[in-house]
């Protein structure tokens, strides 16, 4: 039985894995500027490998770097800083994004 709950784990995080179309925007630091959470595209992590786009320490990232943090489906739904392109974003973000201007527009002119 527990043998079995540890493979469908394994198969589940392997297609969440999956998703992820390696974009590299995760592995930037994040900085707060007034409010905002922005990404810092001047400070990659340094396991990052820019030309690839792909961590050198994937299997082991998160005991190696302690800024590394899991993509969660909050986040997916949720971050700001994560691109447009991010596998995460496309995949679980189904509706358009809205400026300030259209939140202020009544709802029954919005399209």
């Amino acid at each position: 039985m527990i043998g079995r709950f540890a493979e469908l784990l394994a198969a589940r995080r392997r297609r969440w894995e999956s998703i992820c179309r390696q974009c590299g925007a995760c592995c930037y630091r994040k900085e707060w500027r007034g409010s905002a959470l922005v990404v810092n595209w001047d400070a990659p992590c340094r396991f990052l490998d820019s030309a690839s786009r792909r961590c050198t320490v994937y299997e082991r990232r998160f005991p190696a770097c302690p800024d590394c943090k899991r993509m969660t489906l909050y986040h997916a739904l949720f971050t700001s800083w994560l691109p447009d392109s991010c596998g995460y974003v496309r995949a679980f973000r189904r509706w358009p994004r809205t400026t300030a201007r259209d939140a202020r527009r009544p709802a029954r002119q919005r399209v």
